[in-house]
């Protein structure tokens, strides 16, 4: 069975005229398949039915969707001949369908005969492709406009940008206008990511979930890059005392890597802290200290394997020396202790 990657039938000129926090019906593809007929025949082949049997259960995990059967013919025969042909393969498709149980009038019909084989009819093969039926399955799905700006977190300029916004079913890339203002199309109640780029400034990622009635323009302050200047690798999270990233932590690294190609005139520390709240100064010789150390190079060791010359990154340890919450008592406290920073130490 081909199942095709998610997809969004979003329109910019649309969403352009769109007002912050409107909501508009949509739908989305989740699933594409297609079966084949014999010569001249519309009864389903052994085959076909496996196909339509794997199809159905998939449809029951899904509240909101509709069903599209495009139907076709070779080129042998006359055009009204095909097209009643075609009629009938689309009907034997519907058919297998509402005998599971799916109701009628989510099932739209689509005819072509043989007007657009999928290839040429020269061959025997070509003309068995063409003897097809296809089955699309759409997902309904309500999207909500969205707006932003990326400013300078110091001036409130707006700043030239570049986005990448992700949701669990999809990840699109964007540039804003000259005064960083963007617009975009999300879905209903998704978890959203937003990424964001600029020459001259730190990147900065934002999380939040997509409503109807909150989604005024949001603004994305950015800090401008400056030698002495530090921020945190978010999300960077490790396994308990080991050098080694959890699995949810896998893409914050190419954001970094995104920032050092745009910004290719800077050169940068990684440090690396760890978490002993309420301990004095770890000895530089333990191994607690050497864990800092080990976390900072993973990061260094990931830009070099990327093509990032060595004489733009350095890496050092700081073991427990500069925890931000000497006494941390919650796991939030503890977690931004055992960070991974990046600073500024050279600008072209």
């Amino acid at each position: 069975m081909h199942i095709k990657k998610y997809f969004f039938l979003l329109f910019l000129l649309l969403s352009s005229h769109l007002l912050s926090g409107q909501i508009i019906d949509s739908t989305q593809l989740v699933l594409s398949d297609k079966v084949l007929f014999d010569f001249g025949q519309f009864t389903l082949t052994p085959t076909a039915d496996s196909t339509l049997s794997k199809i159905v259960p998939q449809l029951n995990t899904l509240k909101h969707y509709e069903i599209r059967i495009t139907a076709h013919t070779d080129a042998i025969g006359s055009i009204q001949n095909n097209q009643e042909l075609s009629q009938n393969r689309a009907n034997a498709v519907k058919e297998v369908f509402v005998q599971n149980g799916i109701d009628a009038a989510l099932i739209d019909i689509k005819i072509f005969g043989e007007e657009k084989p999928e290839t040429d009819n020269d061959t025997e093969l070509g003309r068995q492709l063409n003897r097809r039926a296809t089955i699309e399955i759409f997902k309904k799905i309500k999207l909500v406009s969205f707006r932003g700006q990326i400013k300078d977190e110091q001036t409130g300029a707006g700043i030239p940008s570049k986005i990448v916004i992700r949701t669990k079913e999809k990840r699109d890339s964007l540039e804003t206008d000259t005064t960083g203002n963007f617009k975009t199309l999300l879905p209903l109640g998704a978890v959203a990511g937003i990424d964001v780029y600029a020459k001259d400034y730190f990147f900065e990622t934002k999380m939040f979930k997509v409503k109807s009635n909150n989604q005024k323009e949001i603004g994305f302050p950015l800090k401008k890059v400056a030698v002495g200047e530090k921020v945190d690798i978010k999300n960077l999270f490790f396994v308990g005392n080991k050098a080694t990233l959890l699995k949810r932590s896998l893409p914050e690294l190419p954001k970094l890597l995104k920032f050092m190609e745009l910004n290719d005139s800077i050169k940068i520390e990684i440090a690396g802290h760890i978490n002993r709240p309420n301990y004095p100064p770890v000895d530089k010789l333990s191994w607690d200290f050497k864990l800092s150390v080990q976390r900072a190079k993973m990061v260094y060791d990931y830009l070099l394997e990327n093509d990032i010359s060595a004489d733009r990154i350095r890496y050092k340890g700081y073991g427990n020396f500069h925890m931000r919450h000497p006494k941390a008592k919650s796991e939030k406290q503890q977690a931004e202790n055992r960070r991974v920073e990046i600073r500024i130490v050279e600008r072209g």
